[in-house]
Order: structure tokens, then C-alpha cells, then sequence
């Protein structure tokens, strides 16, 4: 066996592009994280319930489920909530929120409400 050992050599500039490239990837990962988290806080925008709609619209409805499993329920209508949200430069936005009867008769006009994990309908 021949006691000497082989050590490859790699270019200074090679080791330079490496790491740089390196950097960039972890910046870019790091700052589409941060971009996405900002989307999301602007989603979870908390206002005041201002306004309370009911819509008579009696209707059958049948869903498929994930495992092929069919139900059926009767809907009585749409329930809406008009929320208004404070909005940067100090003006107020209503959005428009369709909820489930139990939320819309668990709320009153006047609670606060947070529009964010909602179907949201300007």
C-alpha cells in the first residue's frame, strides 16, 4: 500500500461560487417565508360586525365526500355578515361574510369579528 494520501484541490473561485450561490438560496427561502407570513397577517384582518343579512333561499343540496359517501341537507338560505375593517390611513372597509346559521345567531351587531379564515367577498 502506498502511504501517501491523494487530496483533491478545488479552485478558490469554485469554493467562492459555492458558498455565494449557497447564501442566495438560503436568503431567497428565508425572504419567500417572510413574504408569505405578511400575506397571512393581512388576511386575519379583525372589525366590527355593522350589519346582518338574512337570504330566504330554501334549497336541497347533496355533497360527494373524499371517500365517495354522498350527504344530503336541506339549507334554508344564505347568512351574512357585514364587517367593517380598519384599513391603513384610518378608513373603514365592509367585506361581506357568509357563515353558518350557528355563527350567525351565536353573533349580534356590534361584536368584533375576525373576517380572516372566512370566504371573503367584497
Amino acid at each position: 500500500m502506498n502511504p501517501r494520501a491523494i487530496k483533491a484541490r478545488n479552485p478558490a473561485r469554485v469554493i467562492v461560487a459555492a458558498v455565494l450561490i449557497g447564501l442566495f438560496l438560503v436568503g431567497f427561502i428565508v425572504l419567500a417565508i417572510w413574504q408569505s407570513g405578511t400575506q397571512i397577517e393581512k388576511a386575519r384582518m379583525t372589525g366590527q360586525i355593522v350589519a346582518k343579512e338574512f337570504v330566504p333561499r330554501p334549497e336541497h343540496q347533496v355533497t360527494l365526500g373524499r371517500r365517495g359517501g354522498l350527504t344530503a341537507e336541506e339549507s334554508e338560505g344564505d347568512y351574512i355578515l357585514t364587517v367593517e375593517v380598519s384599513i391603513a390611513g384610518g378608513t373603514k372597509k365592509p367585506y361581506n361574510v357568509w357563515v353558518d346559521k350557528q355563527r350567525y345567531d351565536a353573533l349580534k351587531v356590534g361584536d368584533s369579528f375576525d373576517v380572516g379564515p372566512y370566504l371573503v367577498r367584497e
